[in-house]
């Protein structure tokens, strides 16, 4: 269910009696005013007020373009005489305000101008006066209360419309907003994921260790990151094609989510070589997440496309020093990745 626009724009039953009270149509007779409006004015007369109301709007250019076709006309034509007739009808009331509220957040969203929207409410009231009939007209205090009246209430609906059009308005660019918004973290996200495995790409990861050592120059805290190779993945490429190396580059990468801390920066370095970047984090601790992770790796086979493969990985930690750069680290780091390689693969070597 829809939340009602009263509620959406502020109003209660005290603001609802302020605002009926700043336009003065608390007094006392007012509502009579408001069935004399209806029966002597409205009711008698709606066809020829409707008929005058749209023949001025439809010589207006602006209006013929957002009123497109027949069908269009005869639907607003419609809905003005229903607005016509529950003009001052229980004015007091969250209903009135809500259905006030309603046409301005339409007009808002079929897109009538706001100017041209609230210069209407003026021809309104001069069509309105131009039908009170000649027994009020006649009697000087009748015809003053009615006028007042007219002029009164068509304050109010000109207020609730125009509130409720400048709410829709915000609504719509807080929306667009939130949109754009969405899309840009969307697109910053894709600009530094890895499209196959949902790490962190080449990119990213070199921004990152860049930032990470000027940190720890600040704060002098451990950092230390892990290079690491899938072994004989080629073999695997070359035996069953790209498809079943991509799945096990995938099934391999949430292995390694699953086996470092959540606060462990993992990236895709190239083809099947990653980078783990770990923060507050010195060699020995790293060492600990790398043979987390290469147990991770190689505990159970990996499924693809019906077959089954044994997979093993290989690691290199390396700590960051004074002056290191991003590329000293992890030339180190490789280092210590070619070391676990010559061991046989499928172990952690950390650097000498």
């Amino acid at each position: 269910m829809d939340h009602p626009l009263w509620a959406s724009c502020g109003f209660d039953e005290n603001t609802i009696a302020d605002r009926l009270h700043l336009i003065e149509l608390d007094q006392e007779g007012m509502e009579a005013s408001g069935r004399i409006l209806h029966d002597h004015i409205i009711v008698p007369n709606l066809d020829a007020i409707v008929d005058r109301f749209y023949g001025s709007l439809l010589r207006i250019d602006g209006f013929n373009r957002i009123v497109d076709g027949s069908s269009a006309a005869a639907r607003l034509r419609e809905s003005q005489k229903h607005y016509l007739l529950g003009l001052g009808i229980d004015f007091h009331k969250r209903e009135y305000f809500e259905e006030r509220l309603r046409i301005g957040s339409v007009h808002q969203r079929i897109g009538v101008p706001q100017s041209l929207y609230q210069c209407t409410f003026q021809g309104l009231q001069s069509l309105l006066i131009d039908y009170v009939p000649d027994a009020i007209r006649n009697d000087g205090p009748a015809f003053a209360e009615v006028l007042r009246f007219i002029l009164k209430i068509t304050a109010l609906d000109m207020s609730l419309a125009v509130e409720s059009y400048c709410s829709s308005r915000v609504s719509d660019l807080t929306k667009s907003l939130e949109s754009e918004r969405d899309e840009t973290v969307r697109l910053r996200k894709l600009a530094v994921t890895d499209w196959l495995t949902n790490l962190r790409n080449h990119s990213y990861s070199k921004r990152s260790l860049g930032a990470a050592l000027e940190q720890i120059r600040i704060d002098k805290s451990p950092l230390s990151i892990i290079m690491a190779d899938l072994d004989h993945f080629k073999e695997i490429n070359d035996a069953h094609g790209h498809l079943v190396g991509d799945e096990v580059l995938q099934i391999a990468a949430g292995r390694m989510l699953s086996g470092a801390r959540a606060d462990d920066e993992i990236c895709r370095y190239g083809g099947e070589e990653f980078l783990f970047i770990l923060h507050d984090t010195s060699i020995i601790e790293g060492e600990e997440v790398a043979e987390r992770v290469r147990k991770r790796i190689n505990t159970d086979a990996m499924n693809s496309r019906d077959i089954q493969l044994n997979v093993t990985i290989s690691l290199g930690i390396a700590q960051a020093r004074d002056g290191d750069t991003v590329d000293t680290l992890i030339e180190r780091a490789d280092q210590a990745l070619y070391t676990a390689k010559r061991a046989g693969r499928n172990c952690v070597r950390r650097e000498e």
